[in-house]
């Protein structure tokens, strides 16, 4: 079984590295070309990964073929953002992309109690590898380079995400499909998980609902993450940069600022 932090798990996550950089020194000697086509080839495969499910998975609901939360957003659109000659999307990969895809291999509560080889369990990593995979052997083979300039179209990128699931979780109850808010990205409320946080950097954004004939205060959907998710992917995104930071041309032009 796949426990969460089991021996199982933390096995699943050590191949994710190793796979990255078996590719890297596999075809590090191969053309540009040969890299770029082999990339967006990956991103394809992760869209027959995921309607695989359609024929592979017997319980599969219908709801569960869209391409949800931010993960399944990244699977939509990087075969697009690989096309793409615009390198703020091609930073999505790195920044947004890769970020939330390796989030959900440390933590997969998707697959939480699946068996080691089942079906789902190996659809699920082999689906996020490959978002985490692809934006940094673009870096890692030099046929990108991460812009911090970038920073603040990544933020309105994650919020259009968020809406975006949004939308597809309201009508995904509209349509009948599920009888309630799937809190994909925490966007309907913080919940019992992770996304508290969030909720703790800006306690003052809620409403009054009443359950149970007592009034309680609740976190206004989506707006509640927008202070907390600044602070922490800004803050990230800003660590994540530094590499790619040209130190001395930075103090070359602070000088010629000064002087």
């Amino acid at each position: 079984m796949l426990d969460m932090f089991s021996l199982n798990h933390l096995f699943y996550t050590g191949l994710v590295p190793l796979l990255i950089i078996g590719l890297y020194y596999a075809f590090k000697n191969r053309s540009n070309s040969f890299k770029y086509w082999f990339l967006f080839s990956l991103t394809i495969l992760a869209w027959v990964i995921h309607f695989s499910r359609y024929w592979l998975e017997p319980d599969l609901k219908t709801y569960e073929l869209f391409f949800t939360d931010l993960c399944g957003f990244s699977t939509l659109v990087y075969p697009f953002f690989m096309l793409s000659k615009n390198k703020i999307l091609k930073d999505y990969m790195y920044y947004l992309g890769a970020v939330f895809a390796f989030s959900s291999l440390l933590y997969p509560n998707n697959i939480a109690g699946d068996t080691l080889f089942a079906y789902n369990t190996i659809r699920f990593f082999f689906a996020h590898v490959i978002l985490v995979g692809v934006p940094l052997l673009l870096i890692a083979w030099k046929l990108h380079v991460p812009s911090i300039k970038h920073l603040g179209y990544m933020f309105l990128l994650l919020m259009f995400a968020a809406m975006y699931n949004m939308a597809l979780t309201a009508f995904f109850v509209e349509v009948g499909l599920r009888n309630y808010f799937p809190n994909y990205m925490g966007i309907w409320g913080s919940g019992n998980d992770v996304y508290v946080l969030f909720e703790s950097a800006a306690p003052w954004i809620t409403y009054q609902k009443e359950i149970n004939g007592v009034l309680v205060e609740r976190p206004i959907p989506f707006v509640y993450i927008i202070p907390g998710a600044f602070l922490f992917y800004m803050s990230l995104w800003s660590i994540m940069s530094l590499p790619f930071i040209n130190i001395k041309e930075v103090i070359s032009k602070l000088k010629a600022k000064i002087n």
